[in-house]
């Protein structure tokens, strides 16, 4: 697949910042303690050259290791600089005091700002140096580095710099308590955090952090971005937490206990009351957990398969389609699920594999001449529990499906691959990429789980495959993987994908899917601003562009990072003709592009540029807006 071509949203800095943030705490302290104790008589200014300098190297390693390693310094051009500047707050643009500012060429060279914010090195060489700062609390400004993010400020060195600025974001927290209704203390009560964030130009809901209350009904979440958060309770009932019933006779009618809970009192992640902190603040929230009834539900599986070889994997959502955490368990024998549930509106997927299967179910084991291929089974069912004393269900399955995928070109067929020397041009060794890139993602807000996502498979020439897919709703996204190709039109039973989801059934098989590819596509050559190609000296500007495209489209946004040191000019190839809206920005950004709604707040920006088929254009960046 083109780098450029790749699915957005893999969301590799949420992690990132977790581990970044608790290795900055540990050498924020470790490197402190050492300055105070050794270098008392200047606290400004320190250059390790301790009797033992490798062990806060080792530390300053750690920090700047993996995704936030700067790149290496690139040979000295002039005399070494005195590096002077300041460290602000970015949500108030105030000084920020005692904040680390360390040289990343190797030398462990560094200094603390001081009262009011400023720093000061020497002896530091000439030509393109990083920088990181680190402060407790704080984040530092994330920059893209090839297809990783990290937070190293890349400055060119030379006699007349001016002061540096750099800035700092404070972290958020969301606190709160929870209280029962039953007047218990609310001990050990697990908490899950929810962030809204953009995959593929699409909000979702993804996991941000655990927690359990404390003694006293306490919670806290702390080193948060800013952005918009749900605090959600797991289930709890009084057969040991919540753990599923074992399927059998002897278990109670009914238990007590407390349903899953949102903040704002709401039902699901639609309808709860989301919190938005943003510049250091403390959000203050209170739960108080309703104690209830759950009703057993036994959930047969219609014409279930007998054997121990079978898997069955099922799934419990509500009506939004988001995933709920009570716990389901499976009869070993029968296969068949048991729960205990409050009142409430239900759906629950099966799908199972029997991999020891060749063609069909049968007994005893594959002949030489079978061929192993899984036989797959899928159903759904919805249902609505009402103070139900007992619950007897029955999901019908049917034999899993794979949807086809067929792929036309337009306006004709592309040009055969040329083979290089020694290649065979009519063999498989010539490295060439599928033609089509076509993967599926749930439609229901919630992020997608690993082991769901799957991609189409290549069956034989223009037609593919989506394996069985468990019921429901997905958006599809999809990708040109060929030189000189670009994407079309990808339709449903005649539904465009770019405007509705593509529906899966209960068997797990949805409309076939019609996949176009050009060959008759643009090229943009986009410009870099005067003002940026004219910079000498200071902290290299990166420009994050963004090409959305204003037809319908699965493929989504193209994003780029450009810097002077990649040329007047960047080309983007084998982009689908057609108008595109192009947006500039001095830090990345989350483009939520498949949102008419939120691309209407930003209306009236951006450079607008249409590509005719088989043209090219040109296009000279404007400055991203202070």
């Amino acid at each position: 697949m083109h780098p450029s071509k790749l699915p957005q949203g893999d969301e590799n800095c949420r992690p990132l910042s977790s581990q970044l943030r608790r290795e900055t705490k540990l050498i924020w302290l470790f490197a402190v303690n050492l300055l105070l104790a050794q270098f008392a008589q200047s606290p400004r200014l320190w250059a390790l050259q301790a009797p033992d300098p490798q062990t806060v190297q080792d530390a300053v390693d750690q920090v700047l290791s993996g995704k936030v390693t700067p790149p290496a310094a690139k040979e000295a051009t002039g005399p070494p600089v005195t590096v002077r500047g300041a460290v602000l707050n970015a949500a108030t643009g105030q000084p920020l005091p005692r904040a680390l500012v360390i040289l990343g060429s190797g030398d462990a060279v560094g200094a603390l700002t001081d009262g009011d914010g400023h720093f000061e090195i020497p002896g530091v060489p000439s030509g393109l140096q990083t920088f990181n700062v680190i402060k407790p609390g704080f984040r530092a400004a994330m920059q893209t580095e090839g297809e990783q993010l990290q937070s190293a400020h890349m400055v060119r060195v030379a006699a007349g710099l001016p002061d540096l600025t750099f800035s700092m974001a404070p972290e958020n927290a969301i606190r709160g308590q929870i209280a029962l209704s039953s007047g218990d203390p609310a001990i050990g009560i697990d908490l899950t955090l929810l962030k809204l964030t953009i995959q593929d130009g699409r909000a979702l809901w993804t996991e941000a952090g655990s927690h359990q209350s404390t003694p006293e009904g306490d919670f806290r979440f702390s080193g948060l971005e800013d952005g918009s958060y749900l605090v959600v309770t797991q289930p709890s009932t009084e057969n040991q937490g919540g753990q599923a019933p074992s399927c059998h006779s002897a278990d109670p009618p009914e238990l007590k206990g407390y349903p899953i809970t949102m903040s704002g009192d709401g039902a699901d992640t639609a309808s709860a009351s989301r919190m938005t902190v943003a510049g250091g603040q403390t959000a203050q929230v209170n739960l108080v957990l309703t104690l209830s009834s759950f009703y057993p539900v036994q959930i047969a599986l219609s014409k279930a398969p007998a054997g121990p070889n079978w898997r069955f994997t099922s799934e419990l959502l509500d009506r939004g389609g988001q995933t709920l955490a009570y716990p389901l368990s499976e009869d070993e024998k029968t296969h068949s699920l048991c729960a205990y549930l409050p009142n409430g509106s239900y759906t629950v997927t099966v799908d199972g594999n029997n991999p020891l299967y060749p063609d069909g179910p049968g007994d005893g084991p594959l002949s030489a001449r079978q061929v192993a291929k899984p036989l797959q089974l899928a159903g759904m069912l919805d249902f609505t529990v009402e103070s139900s004393p007992q619950l007897h269900l029955r999901v019908p399955l049917a034999p899993g499906l794979s949807t086809p995928v067929h792929l036309r070109y337009e306006p004709g067929p592309p040009a055969k691959p040329v083979a290089k020397p020694g290649e065979d041009p009519d063999g498989e060794d010539r490295g060439v990429p599928d033609p089509l890139g076509l993967w599926e993602v749930r439609a229901n807000g919630a992020a997608t789980r690993a082991d769901s996502q799957q991609n189409a498979d290549k069956t034989e020439n223009d037609l593919y495959e989506l394996g069985m897919t468990p019921p429901g709703a997905y958006w599809i996204h999809a990708s040109a993987n060929r030189e000189g190709t670009c994407l079309g039109t990808v339709t449903a039973g005649g539904v465009n994908l770019a405007r509705a989801p593509w529906i899966v059934g209960s068997a797990g098989t949805g409309p076939p899917i019609d996949a176009v590819l050009r060959t008759d596509c643009a090229k943009l050559n986009l410009q870099l601003p005067a003002a940026v190609l004219e910079q000498q000296i200071g902290e290299i500007q990166s420009l994050y562009v963004y090409l959305v495209p204003e037809f319908d489209s699965i493929e989504g946004a193209r994003n780029l990072t450009l810097r002077p040191s990649d040329g007047p000019a960047q080309p983007i190839d084998d982009l689908t003709p057609g108008a595109y809206r192009v947006f500039v920005f001095d830090a990345p950004h989350n483009l939520e592009y498949q949102n008419p709604a939120a691309m209407e707040q930003i209306a009236g920006k951006g450079q607008r540029v249409t590509l005719q088929p088989n043209g090219t254009a040109n296009l000279t960046l404007e400055m991203p807006a202070r």
